[in-house]
């Protein structure tokens, strides 16, 4: 099964549309923290429907192996084709939201759990718990606070709720935050940067005003600065977030591109004072 998995060209994998990212869920057996493959697409719909009688939303995600054209640096008029395996891309991002097992249902056998470690590069998952600039339990805490929270109303289960609540606040109060800064003119490869010279970026929605994005790792600020070559990622304690404020904000929007939980300013002290943290 180890075997059959890391082969894969292409296959399908459960999305949660609440939180952008793969649904997760607790194994009751093992208590691993697990996301859902599959090698045919028929097995992972009837999964879908299966979780819809229960109020879960989840959906079909198509991972396969997909053909890109790069430019070579000697010669900008050669192009280099290189073959990105979407499998391989989607188990190796797991270990970085703190999913440690996989859940696979290979052609007409049944589904079988085992550890992502087990499918990746030996040593790899212990390479993002031990840098600091990711932080996995942060993001799995608040993965299931989300897809809880935003479940239809008659099946949330408020105790449960209340715990996951509770032990995301805990999380976050002891986490570094990623704030995105915009560098003065000159000075954006300096490594050095003095913050009163720096911009700030908001984020703006269509229906509900501006933002000022935060993130819980360098690779939630990565899917949000793709496009923007000039944002530089500053990494801060939670008790110091409110020193960096976007003007006429409503809110600071943590983790824009994964899964959108607002905070107002006004509840970081509330959440520092709840759990004994002193503001900076």
């Amino acid at each position: 099964m180890v075997s059959e998995i890391k082969e894969l060209k292409e296959a399908y994998a459960l999305f949660s549309p609440l939180t952008n990212m793969p649904y997760v869920e607790c194994e009751k057996e093992t208590y691993n923290d697990q996301a859902f493959l599959f090698a045919a697409k028929e097995d992972a719909e009837k999964a879908v429907q299966k979780y819809q009688k229960e109020g879960i939303l989840v959906t079909v995600k198509e991972l396969k192996t997909v053909e890109l054209k790069m430019q070579t640096k000697t010669d900008k008029q050669e192009e280099k084709r290189i073959y990105l395996n979407q499998v391989r891309q989607h188990l190796s991002t797991l270990p970085m939201i703190g999913i440690n097992a996989i859940c696979y249902r290979p052609f007409g056998k049944e589904a079988q759990s085992m550890e992502v470690s087990e499918v990746l590069p030996e040593g790899y998952d212990k390479k993002i718990t031990d840098n600091p600039f990711y932080q996995p339990t942060l993001q799995l805490t608040g993965m299931y606070l989300m897809q809880e929270a935003r479940r239809k109303k008659e099946f949330v289960d408020r105790k449960k709720l209340q715990e996951m609540d509770e032990e995301f606040s805990s999380n976050l109060v002891k986490a570094k935050l990623v704030v995105a800064v915009v560098p003065p003119e000159g000075k954006e490869q300096e490594q050095q940067l003095d913050l009163k010279e720096c911009k700030l970026p908001y984020l703006k929605h269509q229906s509900k005003g501006n933002f000022f994005p935060v993130f819980t790792d360098l690779w939630e600020f990565q899917k949000y600065a793709q496009r923007r070559k000039d944002l530089r990622p500053i990494q801060v304690p939670f008790a110091d977030v409110t020193k960096f404020w976007v003007e006429d904000a409503k809110a600071y929007m943590l983790n824009p591109m994964g899964f959108s939980l607002p905070l107002a300013k006004e509840m970081v002290p509330k959440i520092l004072e709840k759990f004994g943290v002193s503001a900076s």
